[in-house]
């Protein structure tokens, strides 16, 4: 939002007004306000024991680092038909016993666009195949003392606190 210059609706210049939360964008032409509200995505706390289910992105932001099963809701969507979705897209596997694990703030790689990550424990059967879509390279279950670098803020503390026995 910071880069917006002209107004979506009638093309007049925008201004940038207030601080932190309450900064927005507002055009003196139409009367147009935007706040910088963040974009709800999920993470998907894929667990069997005390082992986590990790992906390898294949797309930028972050490509090549560690993310969960998860992404962005669509509209009409809630939070936990989004998962249910991403996890069958991302994995081709039914995730089951969603819990909500916590809600976590981030900044979608270098793109500016804020985010807050709806996290939820869940889990696969154990005889479930891991089928991954283009999105991902490969996929490793890692034990909650050795979890490699991940790719975004929220997926990072929702894991953190997970392994910590507090998400």
């Amino acid at each position: 939002m910071n880069d917006w210059r002209f107004c979506p609706r009638c093309g007049a210049g925008l201004a940038l007004v207030g601080d932190g939360p309450e900064r927005h964008a507002s055009c003196g032409g139409c009367g147009f306000v935007k706040y910088d509200n963040p974009l709800p995505t999920t993470i998907g706390l894929i667990c069997r024991g005390r082992s986590i289910l990790l992906l390898r992105r294949a797309h930028e932001p972050a490509v090549g680092s560690w993310d969960t099963v998860g992404g962005f809701l669509s509209g009409g969507e809630t939070a936990e038909e989004n998962l249910v979705r991403e996890a069958w897209e991302e994995i081709g596997c039914q995730v089951v016993d969603l819990r909500p694990a916590g809600t976590y703030s981030s900044v979608y790689g270098d793109t500016g666009l804020t985010t807050i990550g709806i996290a939820f424990t869940c889990r696969i059967a154990d005889e479930a195949v891991i089928t991954l879509s283009g999105e991902n390279s490969e996929h490793g279950w890692f034990g909650f003392g050795e979890i490699p670098d991940l790719a975004f803020t929220d997926v990072t503390a929702a894991v953190r606190d997970l392994a910590a026995g507090t998400g």
